[in-house]
């Protein structure tokens, strides 16, 4: 029997994903910063963090994230200094400026979540979250979810015939 796309797990959390990053986008371009500062602003930490660590918590390429620091180091949102223990490496700290955007980035994403919780309910959003906590630990093993699977299943015809 064929599987229709939204029938899939990834279809629904691509679409669900999409809908909302368009809902934060246009929020923050109406704060006058790109979307992606958001992500760097609510993830760069107190004592500063490592811009190799940004990417991947982001799942931004090296290159995009290079091109956005530099871009919020312009704006006054950040800066970047050489790690005291690690010369090699660059931490990234939030100045003042940055910190009351990340205020500002926080407190959306709060109300956004705070307005879910309303529309959805508190149980729903709880077992919502419970879940997809574990489908994150089930998909860090990729290793684990492929075990079960024919390797023979997959073929050149389309996923969904």
């Amino acid at each position: 029997m064929p599987v229709k796309p939204q029938d899939t797990l990834d279809f629904h959390l691509r679409w669900a994903w999409t809908k909302l990053s368009r809902i934060y986008s246009a929020e923050a371009d109406r704060r006058g910063i790109p979307f992606s500062y958001v992500f760097i602003l609510l993830h760069t930490e107190r004592q500063g963090t490592p811009s190799t660590k940004l990417g991947p918590k982001m799942g931004m390429e090296s290159t995009s994230l290079s091109r956005t620091l530099k871009g919020m180091e312009a704006m006054g949102l950040i800066e970047r200094r050489q790690d005291a223990n690690d010369k090699r490496s660059m931490r990234v700290f939030l100045t003042q400026n940055g910190v009351a955007a990340r205020r500002q980035a926080r407190d959306l994403v709060v109300s956004v979540n705070d307005r879910l919780r309303e529309l959805m309910g508190s149980d729903a959003v709880d077992r919502l979250l419970i879940e997809m906590k574990r489908l994150n630990e089930i998909l860090d093993e990729p290793s684990s979810l492929m075990a079960g699977l024919d390797s023979g299943s997959l073929t050149t015809t389309s996923l969904y015939e």
